[in-house]
Formats: structure tokens, sequence, C-alpha cells
């Protein structure tokens, strides 16, 4: 909101190819909502959801074409502030890449709550 201070600006880097590939391997159970990835959470049977048998479907806008468009926008719109926010003291960068517990781990150290 306008108006509110902000005490950190966090950018968790991970190299685009690792971006494009987490992204379009989701997977989505239209009937109850899971979330599968085709690398790191595959289902059990190719295709079906764990919980509820349903079809598993990619997100329309998961492909990697429209990904890359995204990160493209990124890259131009919203890289530049970066320059700004490390003026103002507020800029933090964490490693995309490891162990979620990791990732967490240095988000917190990075918030300055750890």
């Amino acid at each position: 909101r306008r108006g509110e201070k902000l005490n950190a600006v966090v950018e968790i880097e991970v190299p685009d190819a690792e971006v494009v590939r987490r992204l379009s391997g989701r997977r989505t159970c239209p009937n109850c909502g899971a979330m599968f990835h085709i690398e790191f959470n595959k289902p059990k049977t190719a295709g079906k959801c764990d919980k509820c048998g349903g079809e598993l479907y990619q997100r329309e806008d998961d492909n990697e074409k429209t990904i890359k468009s995204r990160l493209e926008v990124y890259h131009n719109q919203t890289e530049p502030l970066i320059g700004y926010y490390k003026k103002q003291g507020l800029f933090k960068k964490v490693n995309g890449l490891g162990k979620i517990e990791e990732i967490f781990g240095q988000l917190v150290k990075a918030l300055g709550n750890g």
C-alpha cells in the first residue's frame, strides 16, 4: 500500500532455465486442487491425481513460451528496481537453489529474524 515503509526487498535468485523447468513441470488436479510436478513431486500414476484420481492438467500459462515471456518482463521492468532498493539499503538476495528448508533459512536470516 502507498505510504507504508518497507523493511526489506528480497530477490530469490534462480536461473531462468531453472524457472522454466520448475514452472513448466507443474500439474494440477481440477477436482481437488492437488499440485504435482513431473520431476519433483510425481503422482503415483502418470497423469492421475493421487488424492482423488482426477486427470491432471498443465495450466495454460505454464508453457515454456509464456514463462520465457514473463521472465523477459521481469528482467526489463522489475530488475531495474534492484539498484534503487540497494541504494536504500533494503535489498537482500537469497539463493533459490537447494532444499526448501535451506532457502527458508536464508530468507529468515536476510529478513533479520534468525
